[in-house]
């Protein structure tokens, strides 16, 4: 029965996600030229390459080491905006700063439910934001630039009258794990570039007696995440020799379904660039 469920659940994602592609390198306002851009669409996932599902048998695992920001991520989305996925991100991050500094977002609030912060719905102050996003970023319908992202974050959070700090992780083609697990578990958040990925929703690491189930969506092409935690799963044998490590991080997968979820770090991944993010 878990296993059909997470076939639906693949099937609605193929409906409704937001996935990229290599595209043509163009001229976007002043920033770099690159061969890649970090985020452009295809309609109803037509880059979904396989579905995956491995089974890991263990005598023990420990899944300790782990980090979910407080507050995650709104599920606000670059909606009408067309490749949007670093739009998205970018939007994402700073509606989650958003709650400590209003004027990130103007014309949008957030509220208090049952002494809990709740992020305020999508409306017209959202869609102003990733629309001007748009345009600081010297996005073009093919996408936006990894460049383009970082001077269009600096200049839009800057003209909002707060400070942004923005750092590399990325090394030796990979995230540096220690940079960004201290960062996440300081409250920053990350932004990741990627070429070919994997999402494991909620539902789709199931826990059995002596074996886990990880059901992977597994994607071809450029994509940009919002990341607000990581948690690392140590599967050992009987003798206590460790058998497997994953690695995950847990995004806004830009997808309009499962916005929340987790991508896998050491399968179906190639790391494109990654950065911290911190507006004060």
């Amino acid at each position: 029965m878990k296993k059909s469920l997470s076939l639906v659940f693949s099937f609605v994602l193929f409906l409704c996600c937001c996935f990229c592609v290599i595209n043509v390198p163009i001229v976007a306002d002043a920033h770099t030229v690159e061969n890649r851009y970090a985020g452009t669409a295809v309609p109803y996932g037509g880059l979904i390459q396989s579905y995956e599902e491995e089974t890991v048998y263990y005598a023990r695992k420990d899944e300790t080491d782990k980090y979910i920001n407080y507050y995650n991520l709104p599920v606000y989305m670059a909606s009408g905006i067309e490749n949007a996925c670093a739009i998205t991100a970018g939007g994402a991050i700073i509606g989650h700063f958003d709650r400590v500094y209003e004027e990130l977002i103007p014309n949008h609030n957030g509220s208090i439910f049952m002494g809990q912060f709740v992020y305020g719905s999508q409306g017209a102050g959202v869609n102003a934001m990733h629309q001007e996003l748009y345009r600081r970023m010297g996005s073009t319908s093919e996408g936006t630039t990894i460049p383009g992202y970082i001077s269009g974050m600096t200049s839009y959070v800057k003209s909002k009258g707060r400070n942004i700090e923005i750092s590399s992780i990325y090394s030796n083609s990979s995230l540096n794990r220690s940079a960004y697990m201290q960062a996440l578990k300081a409250d920053k958040l990350l932004t990741v570039f990627m070429d070919g990925f994997s999402i494991v929703g909620f539902g789709s690491l199931t826990t059995y007696d002596g074996y886990d189930t990880i059901n992977s969506t597994v994607v071809k092409g450029l994509h940009t995440v919002a990341v607000y935690g990581y948690k690392n799963i140590r599967y050992y044998d009987a003798s206590n020799r460790l058998i497997q490590e994953d690695n995950y991080l847990y995004v806004h997968t830009g997808f309009s379904t499962a916005t929340l979820a987790m991508i896998r770090l050491n399968k179906y991944i190639t790391i494109e660039d990654g950065y911290i993010i911190n507006i004060t």
